[in-house]
């Protein structure tokens, strides 16, 4: 398997691009299934030094989606930085895979599952002027596909991915449902419910 790079506001040489596939061969080397490898470095321009480069890994193997993202002082320390957290994505995926104990797992996302509540909404806000601050603007869209999953396999894909939330097409409702991390560590989900 082939990785594709993307680069953004630099240029790489063959010095590079050759440390990125000596880079990612030992990702390969852990784990066998991947399909489809991309790697996306930009430069951007951060106050911080340390965040002046930024690469983001995504690897999809057998259904799921793997990615990391992380920033560093140079070219060579982002690469670094986010293959180390794709190797440890790629163990945590293989440890999911393997385990033995799913039937305590799905016990346990169905009884929080069950007691998840949605955060209430503050509609007593005493200054209408605190919703007038400006929150930036949509710099990124992103597509996926939608295949049906259960609410187990979409607790999964989020924790693969490192996301605090993830939309899904539930298998058992048809229906689309976002599955969100709680701030106390179980799962809520929230389905759709026309007015």
């Amino acid at each position: 398997m082939d990785i594709k790079i993307y680069a953004k506001n630099l240029d790489l040489n063959a010095e590079t691009e050759e440390y990125i596939h000596k880079r990612f061969s030992r990702l390969e080397r852990h784990l066998k299934s991947i399909s489809d490898a991309k790697l996306e470095i930009s430069r951007t321009a951060a106050r911080a030094q340390p965040d002046r480069i930024t690469a983001q890994l995504t690897l999809k193997t057998g259904g799921a989606t793997l990615r990391g993202q992380e920033a560093g002082l140079n070219l060579f320390a982002a690469i670094d930085a986010v293959t180390d957290v794709m190797d440890r994505q790629i163990r945590r995926y293989k440890g999911k895979v393997y385990r033995s104990s799913k039937a305590k797992k799905t016990a346990r996302i169905q009884d929080a599952l069950i007691e998840a509540q949605l955060p209430a909404l503050d509609e007593d806000a005493e200054d209408d002027e605190e919703f007038a601050t400006d929150f930036g603007k949509v710099v990124r869209t992103k597509r996926f596909p939608m295949k049906p999953m259960t609410v187990d396999d979409a607790v999964s894909e989020m924790e693969l991915l490192s996301h605090d939330f993830f939309l899904f097409r539930n298998l058992d409702s048809n229906e689309y449902n976002v599955v969100y991390r709680r701030h106390d560590g179980d799962y809520g989900i929230i389905e759709p419910e026309l007015s």
